[in-house]
């Protein structure tokens, strides 16, 4: 949930609310913090990478966002995502 909260103000180009910032939760993941926190768009290959490190395994990306999205988490980040596997598809 935090990641996707990151990427929202990543997509919109805003400061990352300190609230998101959770080192000591990310730190057990062993994940990039200076990635996950930099002021460019977030990628499909980064959810990836943060779906796989979170969960230890790999999900079908859009069934994912689609859920995601279903359960109003984070739709406008879910629609990026899946804006973006669409053009990736074609």
């Amino acid at each position: 949930m935090k990641i996707l909260g990151v990427f929202s103000c990543r997509i919109k180009g805003e400061e990352i609310f300190e609230w998101y910032q959770n080192d000591q939760l990310f730190s057990q993941f062993n994940l990039s913090l200076d990635k996950l926190y930099a002021s460019e768009q977030p990628t499909l290959e980064e959810l990836k990478m943060y779906v796989t490190k979170i969960f230890y395994q790999e999900f079908e990306l859009e069934y994912l966002l689609y859920s995601l999205k279903k359960q109003f988490v984070q739709t406008e980040v879910c629609d990026f995502f899946l804006q973006r596997l669409k053009i990736d598809l074609k």
